[in-house]
């Protein structure tokens, strides 16, 4: 049985969307993904957080293995989508990709027979979004039920979602998971990135060859010089996403 979560949302005098939930106030920020022709692609929705005082507080802990509140989890995973779609469809860049991080364990849920996850595909279509918009980026972490995983991501995959494996490199995001669920794209971890340029050339390779032997895109982030994108643009990646590049920030709500 689903639960039903204490959250709202509201906008600000700029026109962005912000959500509130419990004493935690939730907004969203965009990075940009380009091209190899450095064209804007892509977004990547990103949450900022914080709480009644005002204060700053990292979102990564509340999506991370070592968050024990499944229902503070489940909560600001679903808020996060509603509120980061809502923003994105306001900009001005509502006509690229847009970038969504999902846990493992959402993705049996975000079918349509579920009414935890429902909200989530009616808003898509209030939105009038199309699901070829949306890449559904699936975040290093644990997963509970891998064949549950499998048969969730392809039937995203069937209703025209592409599929992401994020920070690839990092903890779960592995070759298994690559042959589990068959992504898209595969965006690949900023540590890589770095031991790559450090001469440690190992890793980053073999990143690119399995994307390649799927049939996958690939994306390099953490691009924070123009030393290190000239050595991606070598390797023939795909897409490039860093600080260097673009910073997170609100979008410009479009006139």
């Amino acid at each position: 049985m689903s639960k039903k979560f204490d959250m709202s949302f509201f906008k600000d005098e700029c026109g962005n969307h912000f959500a509130q939930y419990k004493n935690l106030t939730l907004n969203s920020v965009f990075q940009p993904i380009f091209n190899q022709k450095n064209t804007i692609v892509g977004v990547e929705a990103l949450l900022r957080m914080k709480s009644e005082s005002g204060e700053h507080i990292c979102p990564g802990y509340y999506f991370s293995d070592d968050n024990p509140n499944q229902d503070d989890k489940s909560a600001i995973d679903l808020i996060s989508r509603i509120l980061h779609i809502n923003n994105f469809v306001d900009s001005q860049h509502k006509q690229i990709k847009l970038f969504l991080n999902f846990l493992p364990n959402s993705f049996k849920t975000i079918e349509p027979s579920c009414p935890h996850e429902v909200r989530f595909l009616k808003e898509l279509n209030k939105l009038k979004i199309s699901s070829n918009q949306i890449v559904l980026e699936l975040l290093e972490f644990h997963c509970d039920n891998i064949e549950q995983l499998k048969a969730s991501v392809s039937k995203m995959a069937e209703h025209g979602f592409d599929i992401a494996i994020d920070d690839f490199g990092s903890e779960y995001s592995n070759s298994e998971r690559v042959d589990l669920i068959n992504p898209t794209i595969v965006k690949i971890d900023r540590m890589l990135l770095s031991q790559y340029m450090a001469g440690e050339q190992e890793k980053l390779l073999e990143a690119v060859a399995i994307a390649k032997a799927y049939g996958a895109q690939t994306v390099i982030e953490g691009i924070e010089n123009q030393q290190q994108l000239d050595t991606m643009r070598a390797l023939n990646i795909n897409m490039y996403q860093g600080y260097y590049l673009g910073m997170p920030e609100s979008m410009i709500p479009a006139a």
